[in-house]
């Protein structure tokens, strides 16, 4: 196994999620794996990238598969910084926008116009 070579177990507990996790981030495409001879997973240590940024844009209501559409503009192993921020800005992008829209109705819930109006008109 080469240094770039990670197994299930190395990419979670770099990621800092399960083996389960690693496999399911596999599975929507935020990462990829390749079959050594014993037919065992083997990740690219930016499989440990990948999961991160998917990870954080998670949690402002960004999809796993808007990630790895994301993500799928990054070669394997690309060192390429410019690549990856943009990758990064992109999802900064999505999270505020997303972030309004919710801002947005949060303010709507706390005005409660909404009930006054007559939905008739």
């Amino acid at each position: 196994m080469t240094v770039t070579e990670l197994t299930v177990g190395q990419v979670a507990k770099a990621a800092g999620v399960t083996a389960n996790a690693v496999r399911f981030y596999e599975r929507y495409g935020v990462i990829n794996a390749h079959r050594n001879g014993g037919n065992a997973r083997r990740f690219t240590v930016d499989a440990i990238c990948r999961i991160r940024l998917a990870l954080a844009a998670q949690r402002v209501g960004i999809t796993l598969k808007e990630s790895a559409e994301i993500l799928a503009g990054i070669p394997p192993l690309s060192g390429d910084l410019g690549l990856w921020v943009g990758a990064g800005e992109e999802l900064i992008r999505m999270g505020r926008s997303r972030i309004d829209r919710l801002q947005a109705t949060v303010d709507e819930l706390a005005s409660m116009d909404f009930l006054q109006n007559d939905p008739r008109a």
